[in-house]
């Protein structure tokens, strides 16, 4: 597997004619998404390769480069794990312990909100009432109710055309 990897770094992307007209139609945001392009087309279009895998092998190669550099600088290594214990993630527990103590939490800005001190102005709207508690609006009608009892309407059971009249008493 590990000749996979060194093939796959060693191989030019940018003389690729595919990768990058593919590339320009695509925008990619940082580094990590342009790895992710480059995995995908190489096993696609080269030959298979697995990202997990490479991810641990790249990681492990780093680790292996760093330990020789290590060796040879002490003073740059007691640097770069000062500035990992800054970065590392603090648990539930830690947040709720520094919050509680009154410390500052690192990692976190602090908005700069002030309070406006003006009093609130008035709705301009009105409230819409619930439909239990609306009023309800009687309508005057034009005509008087006696002449609507004469109305003839079709009775809706019967097959025979609207020639009867039903008379509704009110």
């Amino acid at each position: 597997m590990e000749s996979v990897f060194s093939r796959f770094d060693s191989y030019n992307f940018e003389a690729d004619e595919r990768f990058v007209d593919g590339l320009k139609t695509l925008n990619y945001r940082d580094q990590t998404e342009l790895l992710k392009l480059k995995l995908f087309f190489y096993n696609r279009f080269v030959e298979p390769i697995d990202q997990q895998s490479y991810r641990r092998w790249i990681s492990l190669s780093c680790n292996n480069q760093q330990d020789q550099t290590a060796q040879s600088n002490p003073e740059s290594n007691e640097t770069e794990t000062s500035a990992d214990g800054e970065t590392k993630q603090l648990s539930f527990a830690e947040v709720m312990q520094l919050v509680q103590e009154g410390k500052e939490v690192p990692g976190v800005t602090k908005p700069d909100v002030q309070p406006s001190n003006q009093s609130p102005t008035p709705s301009q709207m009105q409230r819409v009432q619930k439909p239990t508690r609306r009023t309800h609006r009687w309508v005057q009608l034009p005509c008087d109710l006696g002449s609507l009892r004469q109305l003839a309407f079709p009775h809706r059971m019967t097959s025979k055309p609207a020639q009867q009249t039903v008379q509704y008493d009110w």
